[in-house]
């Protein structure tokens, strides 16, 4: 499991940081197509722990549930100045061990595909120790004293999906990354090294994604 920070919303003793919203805690502009191929457009909310999406048609007021195994895609406008968002439902085998739908969002596109699932994550530090970040009022995470700080943040599991459906999770470290690959393992690892990549940021581990679809290509 990986865990991608994009921004925290912070919890100091009682004080609550407002004005910030999580992507799955808000409707957005988008459309889903259903399993017969009908395309509804309107406002769309998703919730990727329980594998359902909210729609608002254009037009209409009540609002529609409807789970994984009821459409074949989403899309979702970014927001301002970024790409529309894209989530498939795939089937994943569970512990019974039958085929349900996931709701995954594709990060990036090729006969080896980067999907992720989106979660809340929760993290409690003690405020007095803290070395990482700069003791002052403009440090956000700063309380006078020991306090407990906690924080919500966005945070990805990411996996690899090839042309026949085939999902493998993508591990932590960047030997996890490479093995995650059924192939190519010295020439990703020379990769990483010459472009000097992260596999822990999210921008570096798509550019390995994309090289490695590369060099199948050749």
């Amino acid at each position: 499991m990986r865990a991608f920070f994009f921004f925290a919303l912070l919890v100091c003793g009682g004080l609550t940081a407002v004005g910030q919203q999580f992507p799955s805690e808000k409707f957005h502009t988008g459309s889903v197509t259903l399993n017969d191929g009908t395309e509804l457009k309107g406002r769309i909310k998703y919730d990727l722990t329980a594998d359902v999406i909210l729609v608002i048609e254009t037009g209409k007021s009540n609002v529609t549930t409807l789970s994984a195994n009821q459409f074949q895609y989403f899309s979702i406008d970014g927001g301002k100045g970024k790409a529309m968002r894209f989530f498939y439902a795939v089937p994943v085998v569970n512990q019974t061990g039958y085929r349900r739908p996931k709701i995954f969002e594709l990060i990036h596109q090729g006969g080896v595909s980067l999907i992720a699932r989106e979660y809340i994550a929760t993290r409690s530090r003690s405020s007095s120790n803290r070395s990482s970040f700069r003791r002052s009022m403009y440090d956000p995470f700063y309380g006078p004293g020991n306090q407990i700080v906690t924080f919500r943040y966005l945070a990805y599991e990411l996996w690899l999906i090839d042309e026949n459906a085939n999902l493998t999770e993508v591990g932590n470290t960047k030997n996890d990354v490479i093995r995650a690959f059924p192939d190519q393992h010295s020439e990703l690892r020379k990769f990483i090294k010459r472009e000097r990549l992260r596999v822990d940021k999210l921008v570096d581990l798509t550019k390995v994604v994309a090289h490695y679809n590369e060099l199948k290509n050749l």
